[in-house]
């Protein structure tokens, strides 16, 4: 019979495009995946991976085994669920895939909740673009993903996913103190077109967003600076070398050399969601922890 933990690993492989990256996203270390593979090729008695460069690709049949594997533990996941059904303890591992902005503004409240409600419930979190959050949730690397998408640009959630709106969190533009938009009450992407920007890394959602919403007036932002930390941000436009759109969620106070203004036409919203798959709608830990997250709405 085909062991499951090297199923797990060989979809992870297939997931993560390395050993090294399967071996993180599982919590084991890389020599215990490569055993697990190898576990899987003595069985089949065929290999499973083949090297590409400094990347690993799946064999055919080891694509094959990957695309079964993930249905067949879909399957076993519900049958799980209905086993556990009538459990009043919440144990085990759950794992939550989250943005940065909302791990800090409600991910780490929903653990300290956590830890009182279900202190046997082992909970792990990583941090995760939500485009690759909906992979991870979708390939069984997360149990529940946070994700936001923006005013026009929705994220693709396919039908095996189910989806729920937690909030709407508002994104402001934020200048240095003395910019001459600082004292505005609203600004307009017009208004910013002299200005050098700070974002996301091409790619993200929020780099797109901030593209799209220049081009809905035929223009460009003039992004020079590029980084990940919404901290990074804050810090040049602190010592004025750039402006930059926050999210209003996670973010922490702002140096007195920094103010927040508004945006209109259009202004920037991010609908932050919370899915899953289809196959956890009854998985009592999933749903203890879907209660447990409505419940840290940022007022």
């Amino acid at each position: 019979m085909i062991d499951l933990a090297a199923l797990r690993a060989l979809i992870a492989v297939r997931d993560h495009g390395s050993i090294v990256g399967a071996a993180d996203s599982l919590g084991f270390t890389p020599s215990a995946v490569s055993q697990q593979i190898k576990k899987l090729e003595r069985q089949s008695r065929s290999p499973m991976l083949e090297r590409v460069g400094r990347s690993v690709i799946l064999t055919e049949r080891g694509r094959l085994l990957a695309e079964r594997g993930s249905t067949l533990l879909l399957d076993l996941e519900q049958v799980e669920n209905i086993a556990i059904g009538g459990a009043e303890e919440l144990r085990g591992t759950f794992r939550i895939a989250s943005f940065s902005t909302a791990s800090h503004g409600v991910v780490a409240p929903l653990l300290a909740s956590l830890r009182s409600s279900a202190p046997d419930l082992d909970v792990t979190v990583v941090e995760s673009d939500p485009r690759e959050s909906v992979t991870l949730v979708e390939r069984g690397g997360a149990d529940l993903a946070i994700v936001h998408d923006w005013n026009t640009l929705p994220l693709d959630v396919p039908a095996t996913l189910e989806r729920h709106e937690l909030f709407v969190d508002v994104v402001d533009v934020l200048v240095p103190f003395d910019h001459p938009l600082a004292q505005r009450d609203s600004v307009t992407p017009l208004d910013l077109l002299g200005d050098r920007w700070v974002a996301t890394p091409a790619g993200t959602i929020c780099h797109e967003w901030l593209v799209q919403m220049f081009a809905m007036h035929g223009e460009r932002p003039d992004i020079h600076y590029f980084d990940g930390s919404y901290a990074t941000h804050v810090s040049m436009v602190e010592h004025g070398v750039a402006v930059a759109l926050v999210p209003r969620l996670g973010r922490t106070p702002l140096p007195p050399r920094v103010r927040s203004v508004p945006v209109v036409d259009p202004t920037p919203r991010r609908r932050v969601s919370s899915l899953w798959r289809a196959a956890s709608r009854d998985n009592p830990a999933r749903q203890h922890v879907q209660r447990e997250l409505e419940a840290q709405r940022p007022s």
